[in-house]
């Protein structure tokens, strides 16, 4: 890990292992109205990374915007034709596909269609 991600990494680490549990718990609603667990699989590696994201609901779909796209690798999985996903979204689990569309220049953004 290079010298300047650092701070970053331990700092999103941490805070991933505090809110996982909690989105998973009944008090899922303290952080619920504006964050979901998002279960990806990654497309060669086939593991699957469960992460706390923001969201917004708009026209029945799910946008997440990954802050420092850069510094992350999840949304690489979901470029192109996307990949279905998995989300915990207001206390239930819910199956959808996901698409990402932009790079770390520009920004992403990821589309979410529920399927169920």
């Amino acid at each position: 890990m290079a010298r300047t991600e650092f701070p970053f990494t331990v700092i999103n680490q941490t805070v991933n292992r505090v809110t996982r549990p909690i989105l998973r718990s009944p008090a899922h609603k303290l952080l619920s109205r504006r964050l979901l667990l998002l279960t990806v699989t990654g497309r060669r590696s086939g593991r699957r990374f469960t992460i706390p994201v923001s969201y917004l609901e708009q026209d029945g779909r799910l946008l997440i915007q990954p802050s420092a796209p850069e510094r992350k690798v999840w949304w690489r999985n979901l470029r192109g034709d996307g990949a279905p996903v998995r989300v915990r979204l207001r206390g239930h689990d819910r199956t959808g596909h996901a698409v990402a569309r932009g790079d770390e220049r520009a920004g992403v953004r990821v589309e979410v269609t529920l399927s169920d």
